[in-house]
């Protein structure tokens, strides 16, 4: 089956889509309309926009492109037209998926969307009169494209480690926690420059400890832009999921730990190739050309594919399928793994 266990809503904002909801509420960004004409711009034209175009270490390159993305979160409605849209051609490209979103930065977004500053809201209107509403227009929209698609369709609340204000997030763990009926887990996730690329705020993780009461599966992205200590630092958390860990090759015990306490990791390999291109060839040099999925494999850790933000990075599930195919991916292997996560997630 083709299950789709790491892909994130605001990466999976096509320019069809996007287009499409900002000429339906009025969304005059320029990077949407062209002021010569008053026309929209070509799909194409804005794919460029979006689209990564080259790998780069600089993260800011691919941030560039969600950033770009989100001119189009001006209302709730708006956001839940997206979400539609987003899951329904996630549908078309997979058996199933787990779609994760990042309800702050949404929340956060549409906020400054609609000229106002977000830290200027109380915490409980931040998550009461924005986060909510988004929470919802998401969970709707999920819920009707299963009817539509028949397909299955998770959802995972993201907390980023930017971790801009503890009483904000308070707030929106607090009001998050009635939906987790709703949702499959938790996802810790975000870009961070600076010497810890990777870190674990001590207030995220109290906000994490209380959100687990009701929502225990909890991934985390590490071992990505940070080399196999920010795993081993993950892994005292007890994840079921890593959200890429390549960087774990680096290390035999990490390895050996991984396979042994069964955690998942989610390998993008496009993703990896943008964005992490010089890490990817050392770790590739160091195991004699093997790419981490094929070399994680060998080290019989249990991995899982995913297409990460297939806007941004130019790809979908089954491009990164049959980039697994053509990398040597043992791939009855990977099919087991993904079946035994789904059914983790599913039970």
């Amino acid at each position: 089956m083709l299950l789709d266990l790491h892909r994130h809503l605001e990466g999976s904002h096509s320019p069809r889509a996007l287009l499409d909801v900002a000429l339906a509420f009025g969304i005059r960004s320029p990077l949407f309309f062209d002021a010569s004409t008053g026309q929209p711009v070509a799909p194409e034209a804005l794919a460029r926009q979006l689209t990564m175009q080259a790998p780069s270490d600089d993260a800011a390159v691919f941030y560039q492109c969600i950033v770009k993305a989100r001119a189009a979160y001006v209302s709730v409605e708006a956001i839940g037209a997206l979400a539609g849209k987003a899951f329904r051609e996630a549908a078309d490209d997979t058996d199933g998926f787990e779609m994760r979103f990042s309800l702050f930065s949404m929340a956060r977004t549409l906020i400054e969307n609609q000229g106002r500053a977000w830290r200027d809201l109380v915490p409980t209107e931040f998550a009461e009169r924005y986060a909510r509403p988004v929470l919802q227009a998401v969970l709707s929209a999920r819920d009707e494209a299963s009817r539509e698609t028949g397909k299955p369709m998770l959802v995972r609340l993201g907390l980023s480690r930017t971790f801009e204000s503890e009483a904000h997030y308070r707030a929106l763990a607090a009001m998050a926690r009635e939906h987790a009926g709703s949702l499959v887990g938790l996802d810790v996730l975000g870009i961070v420059i600076g010497a810890d690329t990777e870190p674990l705020p001590p207030g995220l993780l109290d906000v994490l400890a209380t959100l687990r009461r009701d929502l225990p599966d909890l991934t985390i992205h590490a071992g990505e832009f940070a080399d196999h200590a920010s795993v081993d630092r993950t892994l005292a958390l007890a994840p079921r999921g890593i959200g890429h860990g390549v960087h774990s090759l680096q290390s035999p015990a990490t390895l050996e730990r991984l396979a042994r306490e069964g955690v998942t990791l989610e390998v993008c390999p496009t993703s990896n190739r943008l964005l992490i291109p010089t890490a990817l060839r050392a770790l590739e040099a160091a195991h004699g050309g093997a790419t981490p999925l094929k070399a994680l494999q060998r080290a019989h850790v249990r991995c899982v594919l995913g297409s990460d933000d297939p806007t941004p990075m130019g790809t979908s599930f089954r491009r990164e399928v049959a980039v697994a195919r053509e990398l040597g991916v043992d791939m009855a292997q990977l099919e087991a793994d993904m079946g035994r996560r789904w059914a983790e997630l599913t039970r």
